[in-house]
């Protein structure tokens, strides 16, 4: 009885914080793109400005960049949200399965690197820097705010602050992107499949866009049977791309305002480093936390990104491509007991472990 009470009141701690969290996501796209996107003339404004383009006229872009942005942040909203309902509805039957991937079987079961050292300090050098440029924009963003006057101390201390952690950021993205990018370059010259070698590289293909839409769908009805994924899902997938898109649509004007003002090419600059900003912390905040850690079968967080392990029966359940692949490549191999069961053993203590491959989620 007591045992069934702890559950719930677990049960009940992880619907709060869900509903917490995406309250204060859609307060954010509400009051930053919402808002804004009405008063600037919603989609009849829209309208006009792709009626008449005049590409060649900052003003121009400076609307319609306002304007477009705003649409795919609410778009981005929307489908955000139901992904992770989605995904919470369903998995609200297999409550707790966290304690029994870590707690009650994890002693007994084979832990896999998914991964490795490095890839967990750059998953904390990027949540450190995210974190310190989140808030200091947005405190600077808000200065203006009664509500929100009592953090702001000093300008040139928060946009110091904010520029040196955007850089920081920046440094992050480059070394990742080079180190990866010539270990690419490399394996395509022996002739190796990237697609195959590289599962991130299948974001750019059709079956990954059909692959989301139907795990979302599955979100929403039982009628549509959910995907099998490999050793990334889409959401996962998804979220280390975005953050190449967020540097650039990001980090680039944030780079030029710095060297030329707020102001640069008559406020587009501005407009893009803005609503990128809400773009990216909605998004981690609403999906990534989320999806990642409040959803019932990893809550109250997901320890991945700590350790750099998962135990292997949460990634046969999770992850089945990738399981299938472990015992394709002889990581583990499945030794059929009494009664026809499949049970898997490791080949070996060093080769039970795999590369992270460059995620740290």
């Amino acid at each position: 009885m007591k045992s069934t009470t702890l559950t719930r009141l677990w049960f009940a701690s992880n619907f709060i914080l869900l509903v917490i969290v995406m309250g204060i996501s859609w307060g954010l796209v509400y009051y930053l793109s919402i808002v804004p996107f009405q008063e600037g003339g919603g989609f009849a404004r829209l309208a006009e400005l792709l009626s008449s383009p005049q590409l060649g006229k900052t003003l121009w872009w400076r609307d319609f960049l306002a304007l477009a942005f705003d649409v795919l942040i609410i778009a981005v909203a929307i489908i955000g949200t139901t992904w992770v309902a989605g995904h919470f509805a369903v998995e609200a039957r297999d409550f707790r399965k966290w304690k029994k991937y870590y707690k009650e079987q994890g002693q007994f079961d084979i832990w896999v690197e998914r991964i490795g050292l490095w890839e967990r300090v750059q998953h904390i050098w990027m949540m450190i820097t995210f974190i310190i440029c989140a808030y200091t924009g947005f405190v600077m963003h808000f200065a203006n705010n009664p509500y929100w006057r009592f953090l702001y101390i000093s300008r040139e201390s928060y946009v110091t602050i904010h520029v040196v952690s955007g850089l920081a950021m920046g440094v992050l993205v480059i070394l990742h992107a080079t180190y990866y990018g010539v270990k690419v370059i490399a394996d395509k010259l022996r002739g190796e499949s990237l697609l195959s070698k590289y599962e991130l590289f299948q974001f750019y293909t059709l079956t990954f866009i059909k692959t989301f839409l139907r795990t979302l769908a599955w979100s929403i009805t039982e009628r549509v049977q959910p995907p099998k994924t490999g050793k990334y899902d889409e959401e996962q997938t998804f979220e280390y791309w975005g953050v190449y898109w967020g540097i650039a649509v990001l980090g680039v004007p944030g780079l030029v305002m710095l060297l030329y003002g707020p102001s640069a090419f008559d406020g587009v600059m501005w407009v893009m480093h803005v609503k990128e900003a809400v773009l990216a912390f909605f998004f981690i905040l609403l999906v990534h936390i989320g999806y990642t850690h409040l959803r019932p079968t990893v809550f109250p967080y997901d320890p991945t990104f700590i350790h750099g392990k998962m135990p292997l029966k949460r990634i046969k359940e999770e992850h089945p491509l990738w399981y299938e692949k472990l015992v394709r490549e002889g990581v583990i191999r499945e030794v059929v007991e009494e009664g026809g069961t499949p049970s898997p053993t490791p080949i070996s203590s060093q080769s039970s472990r795999e590369s992270g491959g460059g995620v740290s989620g």
